[in-house]
């Protein structure tokens, strides 16, 4: 089961001091250092089997083979419990708890794309079963089809999956994988943050935090063993931030910079933190100096113009702003930052321009329309201002609702509306998007 202790932050102290562990295999049958759901004795989930198919039309032989194979599986048997049960779904291919039974065993077995064909098939018997989805894209994931994993890994969340916290927390996880994989990584470290806030400490968890807060698209399992030092200490860091210790996670990054200094994103991750506790003079420092060493991100040039626009320095963010735009032209994020620069410096047809093309390209963003109606009722334009403003009400309730849904956040997830960084534009989750 998921371990949990007692104190957070002392136990992130003992555990850094701690001598280093083997990494486990990550991932078999649900099971991920500090995760545990199993397949024939699937705690809670094996409570939550799915709706139970109509036993009227169960033939005697049906019966029969049904039977003994809820005796293998009990039993430990895998292999004949297998046999059985697709000889029983040949007789009843409707058979739910038939579908989910064999796929559970093919899951243990390490079986991962027979296992997809199981869950497919009862995600089609029965569509509104939340865990059926979820193993369906733990299947896939193990099988490395990640879009479609991640596509059925939120089917499972939206659905539900009840009171299981285990399989909530593994879910949780897995959608971080794919998004660190993705580059997703301010998304990943929502989701992971998620998980330490509620005391789902686990060496994989930690990696993974590593990997989103220095931005490596790999899996933990991917890393090569002489990073592995490195990616510790900065999933240490992500923790640290998730519980809100932020004197303990300066005083890591501090450290990390000493013994890392020129590692990519290493300055911009400290930057970002430093910038959202308002501690913009150290942050500005940071940040200039991961432009130095990694000047074909746009990252840090879209944090130090966030910085530079909350101390309202707004032609030094200007260069800046433009120079993300040049280095990542799909981002609405880097068109919002030069519209927000150039209604600030008063070039506001220039400013309409750029958040007109944020807008396009974000269209969910409340932050996008809240700028876009302010630079509309400069220029004159009050119909079309009005109807951005009443726009960006609308958006800004939905992510307020989806929000309060929402497992706890971290301080990085947190803004004033209007004024925010790179990383906290927000836009609706999809299922709220067109309510």
């Amino acid at each position: 089961m998921i371990e949990r202790r007692p104190t957070r932050a002392a136990w992130l102290r003992e555990r850094r001091s701690a001598p280093r562990k083997p990494r486990a295999k990550i991932l078999r049958l649900l099971v991920v250092t500090g995760f545990f759901v199993c397949c024939g004795a699937m705690g809670s989930t094996a409570s939550q089997k799915p709706p139970q198919s109509p036993s009227s039309r169960a033939s005697p032989e049906f019966q029969r083979i049904a039977k003994q194979a809820a005796q293998a599986r009990e039993g430990n048997r895998s292999q004949q419990a297998i046999d059985l049960y697709r000889k029983a779904l040949k007789l009843d291919s409707r058979w739910n708890e038939g579908w989910w039974y064999l796929g559970t065993l093919y899951y243990d077995g390490n079986l991962y794309q027979a296992g997809v064909g199981a869950f497919h098939n009862l995600a089609t018997l029965t569509p509104e079963y939340g865990p059926g989805w979820a193993m369906l894209g733990l299947c896939e994931f193990e099988t490395g089809d990640y879009k479609n994993s991640f596509i059925h890994l939120q089917m499972g969340r939206v659905k539900g999956l009840g009171d299981n916290r285990d399989l909530i927390h593994v879910v949780r996880y897995h959608e971080a994988l794919i998004d660190i994989l993705g580059g997703n990584f301010e998304e990943a470290n929502k989701l992971l943050s998620s998980l330490v806030t509620e005391n789902v400490l686990s060496n994989d968890v930690k990696l993974a935090m590593g990997l989103a807060l220095l931005h490596v698209a790999l899996l933990p399992n991917q890393v090569d063993p002489s990073k592995d030092a490195l990616i510790s200490a900065a999933g240490n860091i992500g923790e640290l931030e998730a519980l809100n210790d932020f004197d303990e996670a300066k005083k890591d990054f501090e450290q990390l910079a000493r013994d890392y200094p020129s590692t990519a994103f290493v300055h911009y991750s400290y930057g970002a933190m430093l910038a959202e506790l308002s501690q913009y003079q150290e942050a500005e420092q940071e940040l200039l100096e991961e432009i130095k060493i990694n000047p074909d991100s746009s990252m840090p040039y879209m944090q130090l113009a966030y910085v530079y626009i909350r101390l309202s320095r707004f032609n030094d963010a200007l260069p800046l702003a433009r120079k993300a735009v040049q280095l990542v032209p799909q981002s609405f994020a880097a068109h919002y930052l030069l519209g927000r620069a150039l209604l600030e410096t008063g070039q506001v047809p220039e400013s309409i321009q750029e958040l007109t093309i944020a807008k396009r390209l974000g269209p969910h963003s409340p932050e996008v329309r809240y700028s876009l109606a302010r630079a509309l009722a400069r220029a004159k334009r009050t119909r079309e201002a009005a109807q951005e403003q009443a726009e960006f009400a609308r958006l800004n309730a939905l992510v307020e609702r989806a929000q309060k849904k929402s497992p706890p956040e971290s301080y990085r997830n947190s803004s004033e509306r209007g004024e925010v960084a790179p990383q906290q534009l927000q836009q609706p989750p999809v299922a709220a998007r067109d309510q």
